[in-house]
């Protein structure tokens, strides 16, 4: 049995920055949030190694007992920001799935996944290179929430390629780890892409993203 055609609204609906931009302002306009904001900020500038604590407070004009009264130390704050980073990039996913219509089927679900986590990436590139870059420079917790990223983006693979098995019986069990293998793969192309070209760049791999998890899942496209 053949998926239904898939949609391509995911890459055509306009305005995505603007219908997200208040879901980042909302999170970052407490006094703790314009820390996380100074720390993107900086880093994205400067990198994680060369910011400051002096770099941060002055970002986010407060004192460095106002720091202390919220984060231990700079890698404790480095670590909510891509915490925050990840949190905005499940959120949008999760929205951009929503306005999905319910038939919708398995490969237009993976699309709208894979479009929105590129977009976002563009629309966000300081949180993108801090969580998919500089993460990998700080600690053990800030890669633990680039790997939440990824965990998250294999349920939802796993889910969809659940749902395409049982519109389709045909389609061979796949194992948590091979589903799992999809995200990493996708994570660590993005994550070359934003250091060689720019997260300006990452949109324009959504087609290629798109087709190799199609592929990898055995998805049946019209």
């Amino acid at each position: 049995m053949r998926q239904q055609q898939h949609a391509t609204a995911p890459i055509q609906r306009p305005g995505f920055a603007e219908r997200h931009r208040a879901a980042r302002d909302a999170a970052l306009t407490s006094q703790r949030g314009r820390l996380v904001e100074a720390m993107v900020e900086s880093v994205d500038r400067k990198g994680y190694p060369a910011t400051t604590l002096t770099d941060i407070v002055a970002r986010a004009r407060v004192s460095r007992s106002t720091f202390y009264d919220h984060f231990a130390n700079k890698e404790e704050c480095f670590a909510e920001a891509a915490h925050t980073g990840v949190d905005i990039m499940t959120s949008r996913i999760v929205e951009e799935l929503a306005q999905l219509p319910p038939e919708t089927d398995a490969v237009a679900k993976v699309e709208s996944i894979v479009v929105t986590f590129c977009r976002t990436v563009a629309a966000e590139p300081d949180f993108a290179r801090l969580v998919l870059v500089e993460s990998f420079n700080v600690n053990q917790a800030a890669v633990g929430y680039r790997d939440l990223a990824v965990d998250r983006f294999a349920q939802l693979y796993q889910q969809f390629y659940d749902q395409a098995r049982i519109a389709d019986p045909t389609l061979p069990e796949l194992s948590d780890d091979l589903i799992a293998l999809i995200p990493d793969a996708i994570g660590e192309r993005t994550r070359r892409v934003i250091i060689s070209d720019g997260p300006a760049s990452v949109p324009r791999l959504a087609p290629l993203f798109v087709q190799f998890v199609v592929s990898a899942l055995g998805l049946h496209t019209m």
